[in-house]
């Protein structure tokens, strides 16, 4: 919800595709800068009052650009400045959430937490862009903002319930041990070949793939003639993807390894991102990114799933630091996609890249299965 608002927003102060993707990368690019650091920094504290401060920044922020709105004074600069806060939280957040997932629930049962996880999450992609659209079509981007305050506030109530006092086994110590423990963690991740495997096609996606979801407000508007409504059924088509998806990677678990299913649920998110660029109408479009969703289900899984089962626990919260490096280098390609659908539009720029996604995906795959790796296991 609030990437699509943020988005609906920067449309209607600047009118640029470029611009759309500009916030995009301010909310993405803290990920590659604190992501390098990220564990040093949440190894030192116990994770349920990390996440508790980094959620009460989430409010605040939000309540400020809805503070901003209503006296209307709200510039493009500020929602810039708040989007680069927003993005430093979730850097931080993400990866602390994740590495708590263990220790609540056991590595025996990790996979089945991230279903679970995955599933509510399905739940708040279709609902999340739907309430955007049609709140922003009711109320305006001002009760869309409120809304994010109040949901916000809701979540932190939720966190101040956890009872765990989930830490990583060792904190830094000192300039000097943190950047060992960053080398040390970079190494381990290139030993691992499944973890190597997610981390490069992570990046992948996110440069190559995922970008076309800061653009929905710009298809929404400017290339099928809908308004903020259109713009929550585009995001919500691909929610409803992926809580389906969730259902056939539960049962797909039985017959492929996680390595496989996370290879196959990206290709397929690829494929149906291609479609939706070709679609031509409304009603195609909303099939294809179904689809896409169907994929992407296998990918979000998969792609921490297998991080969590595969690291040792003194290296698990560096492994994740690692992925959101991998993430945080899409940000680039929300500038790539913002320069390209400037230029030739944002059907080519969202059909090129997704095809480079593919090819990409299918080409560590191959690289992985030669070495005889567990994507070559069952």
């Amino acid at each position: 919800m609030e990437m699509l608002v943020l988005g609906w927003l920067a449309l209607e102060l600047t009118n640029s595709p470029w611009w759309v993707q500009v916030v995009g990368f301010y909310r993405s690019i803290p990920l590659l800068v604190v992501g390098l650091f990220g564990a040093a920094i949440t190894d030192c504290f116990r994770r349920r009052h990390l996440v508790q401060v980094l959620q009460l920044g989430n409010v605040l922020g939000a309540g400020l650009l809805a503070f901003l709105l209503w006296i209307g004074q709200l510039q493009f600069w500020h929602l810039s400045v708040v989007s680069l806060a927003l993005g430093a939280t979730w850097a931080l957040d993400w990866p602390t959430r994740r590495a708590m997932v263990p220790d609540l629930v056991g590595k025996a049962r990790t996979v089945d937490a991230m279903v679970l996880e995955n599933v509510i999450q399905g739940f708040t992609r279709i609902t999340g862009p739907l309430a955007a659209g049609y709140i922003m079509a009711a109320y305006t981007s001002l009760g869309a903002l409120l809304i994010l305050v109040g949901l916000g506030f809701l979540a932190l109530i939720s966190l101040s319930g956890l009872k765990t006092d989930s830490k990583a086994p060792q904190a830094s110590a000192g300039m000097r041990e943190v950047v060992k423990e960053v080398r040390q963690g970079w190494s381990y991740v290139r030993a691992s070949s499944s973890i190597f495997c997610v981390f490069l096609i992570t990046i992948l996606m996110n440069v190559w793939a995922f970008p076309y979801m800061t653009l929905l407000p710009v298809f929404a508007r400017d290339v099928f003639g809908q308004g903020p409504e259109g713009m929550g059924w585009l995001g919500a088509a691909n929610g409803f993807g992926a809580f389906i998806g969730l259902a056939l990677v539960h049962k797909g678990r039985k017959t492929l390894s996680n390595e496989r299913l996370f290879v196959t649920g990206s290709l397929i998110a690829a494929i149906g991102l291609v479609g939706f660029s070709c679609s031509g109408t409304f009603a195609i479009s909303l099939v294809m990114l179904f689809c896409s969703g169907l994929g992407q289900a296998g990918f979000s899984i998969m792609q921490s799933s297998i991080i969590l089962v595969e690291a040792s626990d003194e290296m698990r919260g560096r492994a994740m630091s690692a992925l959101v490096v991998a993430i945080g280098i899409g940000p680039f390609g929300r500038l790539q996609s913002g320069a390209m659908a400037e230029i030739w539009g944002a059907e080519i720029a969202v059909g090129v890249m997704a095809i480079m996604a593919g090819l990409g995906t299918l080409a560590v795959a191959f690289g992985v299965l030669r070495t005889g790796s567990p994507l070559s296991q069952k």
